[in-house]
């Protein structure tokens, strides 16, 4: 049987049509995907993204766990800062791509739907003596308002100013109309549709109005179905797709994010090959069709690799996608992909496709 949300009715009550996705019942769309895509690259959308796993770690050794089982310099994280990150088997597979947030007493971390459970028996299987790791993810919601509107529409729902607040930063907040006593309820300047916006991590008990407020200020209620669009134009990974446990941080273009001055699971199989990739992601346009994941690349009618994500681009309304192939390839040269067994021509662009404006 499928998970739902904490807010599933409320998407019922929208008439979001749902889809299946990393074992939950998720809202796909409530109007149009390009109509969601577009309102969030020009005002805000709002989605729900309780479906995410959150994993609170406290303890003397927090740190040091965290430091050894991912391939991020956790250590010298800032107070309530962000780090994107991952978590690495021992031939340096990529076992999940994560954030975590550091906060007074404690570290969160996000992890994807589809690997919630095998995260957290892995972390726990390799939790070191005063370290404390707890699975919250049934006890609050996580929402993300995105798109140029998204931060001031966040602000006038909080008591604290948040406006000044970074990129990949987190704080401790209170909405209005929450009660005093303690409750869950942090926000994160941080995102996955290459927009400005925030995350909000609520206990359940306060996500109901604080989802239904935001839509009444004006958001627009979005599903996974542009959730995907959004990312895909700004070149942000999906876990089973761009990356897995079959693929690396180096074939796979995220090199930067590991740390090699510690030791963490899967060094030795980084440093082992991290000056020979076999693989490089790519962006590429594809003419005459929409290449999808798992459709072959091919080069002279050989095979040199494969799409990873793929779909129609409504921002520029073309044909978009990235692609794993052999790291030798010249991207410059006619490149094809295999769709519904017809070759398609496809340029290779640089990513992102989309990178949004500065604000000042």
């Amino acid at each position: 049987m499928l998970k739902k949300t904490f807010l599933y009715q409320k998407h019922k009550e929208l008439g979001a049509k749902f889809t299946e996705f990393g074992g939950w019942d998720m809202p796909v769309q409530y109007s149009s995907i390009i109509e969601e895509h577009n309102t969030v690259r020009n005002t805000a959308g709002i989605f729900d993204t309780s479906h995410m796993g959150t994993f609170i770690i406290s303890g003397n050794n927090a740190k040091k766990f965290l430091d050894y089982v991912t391939v991020s310099d956790i250590s010298s994280l800032p107070l309530y800062k962000a780090k994107y990150s991952m978590l690495l088997n021992d031939n340096g597979g990529i076992k999940d791509d994560i954030i975590v947030y550091k906060f007074e007493n404690c570290y969160m971390m996000v992890v994807n739907a589809g690997n919630l459970d095998k995260d957290f028996i892995w972390l726990n299987e390799h939790k070191m003596k005063d370290v404390e790791i707890k699975n919250i993810s049934k006890e609050i919601c996580m929402m993300a308002v995105q798109g140029p509107k998204a931060p001031q529409l966040v602000a006038s729902l909080v008591e604290d100013e948040i406006l000044s607040m970074k990129y990949f930063t987190a704080k401790d907040v209170k909405f209005k109309g929450q009660a005093k006593e303690a409750s869950f309820s942090k926000i994160a300047r941080t995102g996955y549709t290459g927009e400005d916006g925030f995350e909000i991590f609520i206990s359940n008990k306060y996500a109901e109005y604080i989802w239904s407020k935001i839509i009444e200020l004006g958001a627009k209620p979005c599903g996974l179905g542009c959730r995907d669009t959004l990312r895909l134009e700004a070149c942000m990974p999906l876990w089973g797709h761009e990356i897995s446990e079959e693929t690396n941080p180096i074939d796979t273009g995220f090199i930067k994010t590991v740390f090699l001055n510690k030791d963490f699971i899967g060094k030795q199989a980084i440093e082992k090959n991290k000056n020979t990739p076999s693989k490089k992601l790519v962006a590429f346009i594809c003419q005459n069709g929409i290449a999808r994941s798992h459709d072959e690349v091919y080069m002279n009618n050989e095979k040199i690799g494969y799409v990873t994500s793929g779909s129609f681009s409504p921002t520029f309304k073309k044909a978009i996608g990235m692609a794993l192939i052999d790291v030798s390839i010249n991207e410059t040269l006619s490149i094809q992909v295999k769709v519904h067994n017809n070759l398609r021509n496809i340029t290779i662009v640089p990513k992102p496709f989309y990178k949004r404006a500065k604000t000042k």
